[in-house]
């Protein structure tokens, strides 16, 4: 098996109390059971305060309690992270280890990347060009798990679309050419004859919000005409990773239009944010954070 890794990728490093978000504050921390195993036999007052922490939340899932301001338990004063401290980064969580690297796993090859949530890997995915050159050619072999063809039409489609993002035109009239695209992918694909507009501004109103007062700067900006003529160069990145990182989803969904539609709109979205706040990086990590750290936004933005 390949593995593939844009650039940026083993650049990162957790830059912890410098951080000027926290990935311990406002997500559930799901416990894996191998740790929870070795929690339960801490000793001493942390050992007893690890497993007062955990319980099973609706889904079923082992979580650490939330503290007030929904705050990791163990998240302390000077932001850096009580389990690491006490016990080493080894008996950390697989939820804590591995974010924000994200893992790919399509059988056959794997792809990485980082989630844009996480305020230094955004950094990072804004700032750098030429990111997913090793993902061209990715090999494709015979794959019991899907149709390998498919597969390979999907990875050709991605080729393209990244040559239509990075051209030297107007970021807008490069977007109107990936919507044409995915709609001439789509027919081809499934024989389905697709307008792709945009997503419902009464989606994002349904959504689940970490912060409240995120809700009515995302929806805001929903609303209003693309801000697409600032910011270019780091939009034309945020496009190509949103597209790196979901396009061959469509291997289960045969659905080459939601994804490239999400790509799109968000990138709008965010320029509109960015417009507004002065700075295209806490915009992004922003809207990532609040849209794509969910399952279920995701799933009603991009798989519905």
């Amino acid at each position: 098996m390949k593995h593939y890794y844009p650039t940026y990728y083993r650049e990162f490093r957790c830059i912890a109390a410098a951080c000027p978000d926290s990935c311990c504050q406002g997500w559930d921390v799901v416990i894996d059971s191998e740790t929870e195993d070795f929690y339960n036999s801490v000793q001493g007052e942390f050992g007893i305060k690890l497993r007062e922490a955990i319980y099973s939340d609706p889904d079923g899932d082992r979580v650490f309690r939330l503290a007030e301001e929904k705050k990791c338990p163990f998240w302390g004063d000077d932001h850096l992270c009580d389990i690491f401290r006490e016990l080493g980064e080894e008996h950390l969580c697989d939820t804590c280890a591995q974010f924000p690297r994200i893992t790919m796993d399509y059988t056959t090859f794997t792809e990485h990347t980082l989630a844009l949530a996480c305020p230094e890997a955004a950094r990072l995915i804004l700032s750098t060009d030429h990111a997913y050159e090793d993902f061209v050619g990715a090999d494709c072999a015979d794959c019991e798990e899907y149709d390998a063809e498919v597969m390979r039409f999907l990875l050709a489609v991605r080729e393209r679309a990244a040559m239509l993002l990075t051209q030297p035109i107007p970021l807008a009239e490069r977007l109107e050419k990936l919507r044409t695209l995915a709609a001439e992918a789509q027919r081809e694909l499934t024989g389905e004859i697709i307008t792709l507009g945009s997503l419902s501004p009464e989606i994002f109103e349904e959504l689940e919000y970490i912060d409240e007062s995120n809700r009515e700067k995302i929806i805001q900006a929903v609303k209003a005409e693309p801000a697409l003529s600032h910011n270019e160069a780091e939009l034309t990145r945020l496009g190509l990773y949103w597209m790196y990182r979901y396009l061959l989803s469509a291997i289960d969904s045969y659905d080459i239009t939601a994804p490239i539609r999400f790509l799109i709109d968000s990138v709008g979205i965010v320029g509109n944010m960015a417009q507004k706040s002065g700075d295209i990086i806490a915009a992004a990590q922003t809207y990532s954070k609040e849209i794509e750290q969910s399952y279920e936004n995701t799933d009603m933005l991009i798989r519905n």
